[in-house]
């Protein structure tokens, strides 16, 4: 299973390393005056930040028309790239678009790592200003960005297991002090004892833990009595049970 597996796009994880990757790429990058930057996750969903608001609408535009350079890049093995959009030919709508917000010159650098791409696009205002040589720093701040994403999102499930565990241990002494009042109430073995809070289980269609609850916080001597019938009726048949404990 990839590393990257059931990490969201949506996650604040993720968008908050979109958004500073997005910012360091620019920053690192003489003549780039805005930088957007796009997940891919292997199941097809995606997310964009953008250093502004008017490229983070250019992206947009990408999608919605399927031209550009961003679009073009995921599918691509090497950056994908415009000079001079003053003699582009190769998206019409794109480069009459970008043309109007002033932008000349364009780098959309794929970089997959963990069952991800992040695709970053570098846009300047001046045409010929983005060259070969911007790619190296902005590829290994991406590759950074996207294995901290990882570490990310196995720290949180990390996180979320120990709490499932905490959870399952919690249950299982309670109800083994559950079991061990019904063992004092009636005289009985274990085996006995977890047989009937189980009866009582699916009897009532409450959930063991519930039930070893009820078992626990009640008196004694009630308990006791109330166990007597209900484990005679438990005895004859597994799916017997009767009234809740409580």
């Amino acid at each position: 299973m990839s590393p990257s597996a059931g990490l969201s796009a949506e996650s604040a994880s993720a968008v908050r390393r979109l958004a500073q990757l997005s910012v360091q790429a620019r920053d690192c990058t003489p003549a780039c005056c805005a930088s957007t930057v796009t997940l891919w996750l292997a199941d097809g969903v995606h997310r964009t930040a953008s250093t502004h608001p008017d490229i983070d609408a250019l992206a947009s535009f990408e999608e919605e028309t399927g031209e550009g350079p961003d679009v073009e890049a995921p599918a691509s093995s090497a950056s994908v790239r415009s000079g001079d959009l003053v003699t582009e030919t190769r998206w019409p709508r794109f480069r009459y678009y970008a043309l109007g917000m002033g932008l000349r010159t364009f780098r959309a650098l794929p970089v997959r790592r963990n069952g991800m791409t992040a695709v970053v696009g570098l846009a300047g205002y001046r045409a010929g200003t983005l060259p070969a040589s911007v790619e190296p720093p902005v590829r290994a701040l991406a590759e950074e960005s996207l294995d901290a994403l990882v570490r990310d999102h196995g720290l949180a499930s990390v996180t979320v297991e120990v709490g499932q565990l905490k959870g399952a241990l919690a249950t299982r002494a309670l109800v083994d002090r559950a079991t061990g009042m019904v063992m004092r109430a009636l005289d009985c073995d274990a085996d006995r004892a977890f047989g009937i809070l189980r009866s009582i289980s699916q009897g009532t269609n409450r959930k063991l833990d519930q039930i070893a609850q009820d078992v626990v916080d009640t008196d004694s001597d009630l308990l006791a009595r109330r166990l007597r019938g209900i484990g005679r009726r438990a005895s004859r048949s597994a799916r017997g049970g009767g009234p809740p404990v409580s």
